[in-house]
């Protein structure tokens, strides 16, 4: 889910760009500033995405008191681990993640393919060719159809036309332009920019404009001195132009554009206003894509609350098992962080457990008992239980497409403390879901007895979180990564400390137990 709203950024800002270029800069004399901006574009849109400055909440004030919206609640089966320590196989299901990397990765391989034999093809026409070694290029006399164009510092030039000639000599200032230039080189980043990125079109769009600006740029220093409409003539010449994607034709490319382009009349106020407008969209997309609130620079509010952080299962109770990897242990290590960064959002945790023990007793009823009686013995407002899930029919051994992302679960609602859960846990999935997919809704468990233990016999607000499927490769991956659990336990204290700006009343000495 991180990959498909990654690529959704960088499709989004990519377009927006690319909108604001086709509004304000196409078919402008300004053509190394639109060069420029044309080749930024991809980096831009694949960096942006990634970037994460954080904002002081005090820059969002309205965030500390902004309504909640409370989500729907759903009925959920929750794994069978719970009761059992039961274990799945892993890697035998092909998710639709995987089957769609498996086709981007073909598709991209054809392309590469493709333009591999294209430059192969390019530097072997050189091969045994009669050549004329100039100051910036070498050109050679080809047969090829489409010339004269040029490609690095070639020019493959047609031996039918006279380079001596003033015509020649015209059309070789020309190519000679785009090899001092290194258009070469634009061309052959957006190429593979386009095979890694074949998915987002305008990558295609800019390639395209890219080459338009490359002519126009080589038509102004060609046509220099020259009567412009005498130039125009010579673009006329000769209809034929190679389809060579890597090159650069003299005739053929955008021939209509390049005529007005060389006739048209300079308006510099217009294009000092159109460059300039481009300062505040980028200042919007960073903004919108690099900025977000973070909490832990200030303080929104000085109350600390008390929270029952549990860490699922424990000892002989395993939980969840993809291959060597524990459910017990990876819950665990996320209650730690949340332990560990607590205090940051003014939160003072007591942990179910800190090492690998079945809590309270080695009887699993006695400890889900003492579990749960932990926030009334602890003096705790809030409890939440870590766990990881599995796809239902992986503990029964079937096939089944792996299923993934965050569930949240709360107490039935006739429970006391189902209203103070429901939106304890409609904030903390709000917050979850910036980082991770998780469940539009939360989910009251339908085993036998009508609830899990814990939340059946919660005293103040609790949630249990299903932290991803550990049979769900990507899932799996996100939970072994030590900056994603630091994520998950950031967003989770997040959650906490919104709530507890909102809706507690209860303050405590930081550290006291």
């Amino acid at each position: 889910m991180i990959v498909l709203i990654y690529i959704i950024k960088t499709v989004f800002i990519s377009g927006l760009l690319f909108g604001y270029y086709a509004l304000f800069l196409r078919n402008r004399p300004f053509h190394r500033f639109n060069r420029i901006f044309l080749l930024s574009i991809p980096a831009i849109s694949l960096i942006l995405p990634l970037l994460g400055f954080n904002l002081p909440v005090f820059w969002n004030i309205s965030s500390a008191v902004s309504p909640v919206r409370l989500l729907g609640v759903g009925r959920g089966s929750f794994e069978v681990a719970i009761t059992t320590s039961a274990s799945g196989g892993s890697g035998s299901v092909l998710s639709w993640w995987m089957i769609s990397g498996i086709f981007s990765a073909l598709l991209s391989a054809v392309l590469l393919i493709r333009f591999i034999k294209t430059v192969r093809f390019l530097f072997l026409l050189r091969k045994n060719k009669p050549s004329r070694q100039l100051p910036e290029a070498t050109v050679y006399f080809v047969h090829e159809e489409g010339t004269p164009f040029s490609f690095l510092k070639n020019i493959f030039w047609g031996e039918s036309l006279d380079i001596d000639s003033v015509t020649g000599n015209q059309i070789l200032r020309h190519e000679i332009f785009h090899v001092k230039n290194n258009h070469s080189l634009d061309i052959l980043f957006m190429e593979i920019i386009f095979i890694l990125c074949w998915f987002n079109p305008f990558f295609y769009l800019i390639r395209r404009e890219l080459r338009t600006i490359h002519e126009y740029s080589a038509d102004a220093y060609a046509s220099q001195g020259l009567d412009e409409f005498a130039y125009a003539r010579l673009l006329l010449m000769n209809e034929s132009g190679t389809s060579l994607s890597l090159t650069h034709p003299f005739f053929k490319n955008q021939i209509k554009k390049r005529i007005t382009m060389i006739t048209r009349i300079k308006n510099n106020k217009r294009a000092l206003f159109a460059r300039l407008m481009i300062l505040p969209l980028i200042a919007v997309l960073i903004g919108l894509f690099s900025f977000k609130i973070g909490s832990h620079f200030s303080r929104v509010t000085n109350k600390f609350v008390r929270v029952v952080i549990d860490a699922g299962h424990g000892g002989s109770f395993t939980g969840t098992q993809s291959g060597t990897l524990l459910e017990k242990n990876i819950n665990l290590v996320i209650a730690k962080k949340i332990q560990t960064l607590a205090q940051e959002y003014n939160v003072e945790v007591v942990m179910s457990r800190e090492t690998d023990i079945t809590p309270g007793s080695s009887d699993l009823h006695e400890s889900l008992e003492y579990i749960a009686a932990l926030p009334k013995n602890k003096d705790a407002a809030l409890f939440i239980s870590i766990h990881a899930n599995a796809t239902e029919s992986a503990h029964q051994g079937k096939l089944q497409m792996a299923k993934s992302g965050f569930q949240i679960y709360i107490p039935k609602n006739t429970s006391e403390v189902y209203v103070g859960s429901l939106k304890l846990g409609s904030i903390i999935s709000e917050s979850i879901k910036s980082d991770y997919t998780v469940e539009p809704e939360l989910k009251q468990s339908t085993e036998d007895g009508g609830n899990i233990l814990i939340l059946k016999k919660a005293t103040v607000p609790a949630v249990l979180i299903e932290c991803g499927y550990m049979d769900n490769p990507n899932d799996q991956k996100y939970l072994q990564d030590e900056k994603s659990q630091e994520k998950i336990a950031r967003d989770i204290l997040e959650g906490i400390k919104k709530y507890n700006s909102e809706y507690t009343g209860y303050q405590a000495a930081p550290n006291t137990r």
